[in-house]
């Protein structure tokens, strides 16, 4: 056996063991891959229903916040009359004890005037 023929030997036997290798290399790969199409397919039928209910909620809290925009509008106009009905109210009220204020002021200076006048007479 020569040294050329050794040689041959030997770079046959390291092909067949890198063959091996890849071979096996490329068969667990295989398995990866399998388990993560089965992993993105599970992936898949979980999160369709998940994003469906996600749709539904999110239109029910626009519905809902739709009917809050509407209720605080209300509010906001019963607020401007309130304010308008309280303003009438003190205005109608007050002018009248303001009036009768000045009139009572004036009834009392009149008569202790009065009074005092005749006390002089005396």
């Amino acid at each position: 056996m020569t040294a050329g023929d050794f040689m041959d030997i030997a770079i046959g036997i390291f092909f067949l063991l890198v063959g091996i290798g890849l071979g096996w290399a490329f068969y667990r790969l295989a398995t990866v891959f399998a388990q993560l199409t089965t992993t993105i397919h599970d992936v898949s039928d979980e999160t369709v229903p998940i994003l469906t209910r996600l749709q539904t909620t999110v239109d029910e809290v626009n519905s809902e916040l739709g009917k809050i925009e509407e209720i605080t509008g209300n509010v906001v106009g019963l607020t401007g009359t309130i304010e308008h009905t309280t303003a009438a109210v003190g205005s109608a009220v007050s002018t009248p004890i303001k009036k009768v204020g000045a009139l009572s002021a004036g009834v009392s200076e009149s008569v202790s005037t009065f009074l005092k006048g005749r006390r002089k007479e005396v």
